[in-house]
């Protein structure tokens, strides 16, 4: 080999210019949709993280309530502190159908404790909706998210 460069024999390389760029292409595109998948994902996390934290409030909120009227002001005063983009993530809401005050009347039943129960809804609009594994969007690419929490009911003094 050493007497073959000597002469000027040169082994020749293929070129591979055009292969590196195809290449590039194809991986950028799988990139793309792996970043556009990855931010869907932390807008759901985060609509998801906003609802239950503001659900838990709530509740804790209207556990210090006297009343059905007061219980529910309280918890409405409670989901005001949770201010979204209002965009991508909507104001957290209460629904009046799963908002149920029960004290009793004072007088709970044996083994029976009063509890207020808040259930609360946001909507996450996400940016690329990527149809994977069977999810589904409504309107505008948003996802609907409802939680609903237990508290017992206590009779401490809340101020707001």
């Amino acid at each position: 080999m050493l007497a073959a460069l000597l002469n000027g024999y040169r082994p020749r390389y293929r070129r591979s210019n055009g292969h590196s760029m195809i290449e590039l292409a194809m991986l950028s595109v799988l990139f793309v949709i792996v970043a556009v998948f990855c931010l869907d994902v932390g807008f759901v996390i985060m609509g998801s993280q906003m609802n239950d934290a503001a659900c838990r409030d709530a509740a804790r909120a209207a556990a210090q309530g006297n009343n059905y009227t007061t219980a529910l002001r309280l918890a409405q005063a409670a989901l005001a502190s949770h201010r979204p983009d209002g965009y991508f993530v909507t104001q957290p809401t209460i629904d009046a159908a799963g908002f149920e005050y029960e004290d009793f009347s004072g007088s709970p039943p044996p083994d029976t404790s009063p509890f207020v129960t808040v259930t609360t809804a946001t909507n996450v609009r996400i940016p690329a909706p990527i149809f994977f594994m069977g999810a589904t969007f409504g309107p505008n690419g948003t996802m609907a998210f409802r939680k609903t929490i237990t508290f017992p009911i206590v009779k401490t003094t809340l101020y707001l």
